[in-house]
């Protein structure tokens, strides 16, 4: 349990419940010419839930007879672009008590087979691009059971035992009367092996709720006490409308979707998910008007810089450029503000392991790689891991996160430790 256990705790589907009873026909996912209100994710993602759980899936021993690096939930894991199905299927785990997981797609077939057999999922929801790498290692990840193909432009057929996507959907009626979330329920992402081999951290809802997804204020620490509070927070107002272009494969685009699911905002995707097309980028953002534009470090920034000043399409109406998982130099910040006039660039900083951490905002006239602000739960502990440091005493440290905090990695007790 969170050391945090005296405050109001809370489930992911509780919270979407409480977002779509209040804004049912506010659009959350915007994907090209295809539009999803909160009301109809709502519902293809309680189908798809319903389905898991037909196939067995769900919690089988208790968050309070596991150690911090122990699952007693299936898994299902998410070898998709970026579109609606990559939000419905995380509502849809949240909804069946499975425990989501991320899949690079851009990893070869052994890096493919060593993430899908240290996770050890049940599921695989997959687009059909990825059916023949996914065949070639199927034989070797024995725990899979369920596989759900999304169809695409690539015309693959469906893999042996598979189901389709859509299929699902239209063939199940929603019924999760014997699913019960809970709070202890595991929302899990693994990083993307750059400090050694991938390695699934995992986190209770509630707390990954409130250290990224929309749960807690990072600047001032306070938290959201109740659902009525949720409601009413989501329903005041207009929507913001937040372009998400990196992957939801990564964390920092996955907390993104997560908190416009649990505040009320729109997603929007870009209609070309398969790579980075600047052109339909800012096509996209002439038509839809997002407010926010979510990049990751230059080599995300600079391409679409180099699109927008050609001054072919109005990308006006962004007014936060946010960014977040690279740096951001001091060069791509002048031009993004330049193009982007009267807007600020938002850098975040944060890891798999913390959640949301520091900001730093630059404005015209005013740029730097920047001194980072502190949410209310970060610190810094001391070279040896023996305390933390006091701030202006000129120690080297560590950065560290208070509070609401992961479990552990999956299946690793020595690194979890």
């Amino acid at each position: 349990m969170s050391e945090l256990s005296t405050a109001p705790e809370f489930a992911f589907p509780e919270v979407f419940d409480a977002v779509a009873d209040a804004i049912p026909d506010r659009d959350l996912v915007i994907f090209g010419d295809r539009r999803f209100t909160q009301r109809e994710i709502a519902d293809r993602s309680r189908r798809l839930a319903t389905y898991l759980r037909s196939r067995g899936l769900g919690v089988h021993t208790d968050r309070a007879d596991l150690t911090g690096d122990q699952v007693g939930q299936d898994l299902v894991g998410f070898y998709t672009y970026n579109g609606n199905e990559y939000v419905e299927s995380m509502h849809a785990a949240f909804r069946a008590r499975v425990a989501p997981f991320n899949v690079n797609y851009r990893y070869v077939k052994s890096e493919l087979e060593y993430l899908l057999n240290d996770a050890a999922p049940t599921a695989l929801i997959y687009h059909a691009a990825f059916a023949p790498t996914l065949a070639d290692v199927l034989s070797r990840v024995p725990s899979l059971k369920v596989l759900i193909q999304i169809a695409d432009d690539s015309g693959n057929a469906l893999l042996d035992g598979a189901t389709d996507y859509e299929q699902v959907i239209a063939d199940t009626e929603p019924d999760l009367s014997g699913a019960q979330p809970s709070p202890d329920d595991l929302y899990i992402v693994y990083t993307g092996g750059t400090t050694g081999m991938p390695k699934g951290v995992l986190w209770r809802q509630n707390d990954i709720f409130m250290g990224a997804c929309g749960g807690r204020n990072v600047y001032t620490g306070e938290a959201v006490t109740s659902i009525t509070e949720i409601a009413e927070r989501a329903g005041g107002g207009g929507a913001l409308k937040v372009f998400v272009v990196p992957p939801l494969i990564h964390a920092a685009a996955q907390w993104a979707a997560l908190t416009a699911s649990t505040s009320g905002q729109t997603l929007v995707f870009s209609d070309v998910p398969e790579r980075l097309d600047p052109a339909a980028i800012a096509a996209t953002i002439e038509k839809e008007q997002p407010t926010v534009l979510m990049v990751v470090g230059d080599a995300i920034a600079r391409p679409l810089l180099t699109e927008f000043e050609k001054g072919e399409r109005d990308v006006s109406s962004i007014k936060i450029f946010a960014n977040g998982g690279a740096v951001l130099s001091p060069q791509i910040k002048e031009r993004a503000l330049a193009v982007f006039d009267g807007a600020i660039v938002m850098d975040g900083t944060g890891s798999s392991e913390t959640g949301a951490q520091m900001t730093h905002v630059s404005t015209a006239g005013a740029v730097s790689t920047g001194t980072f602000n502190p949410g209310t739960n970060t610190t810094v502990v001391t070279e040896d891991l023996t305390g933390e440091t006091t701030a202006g005493d000129g120690h080297i440290g560590w950065l560290a996160q208070r509070g609401h905090v992961p479990l552990g990695y999956k299946g690793d007790p020595e690194k979890t430790a």
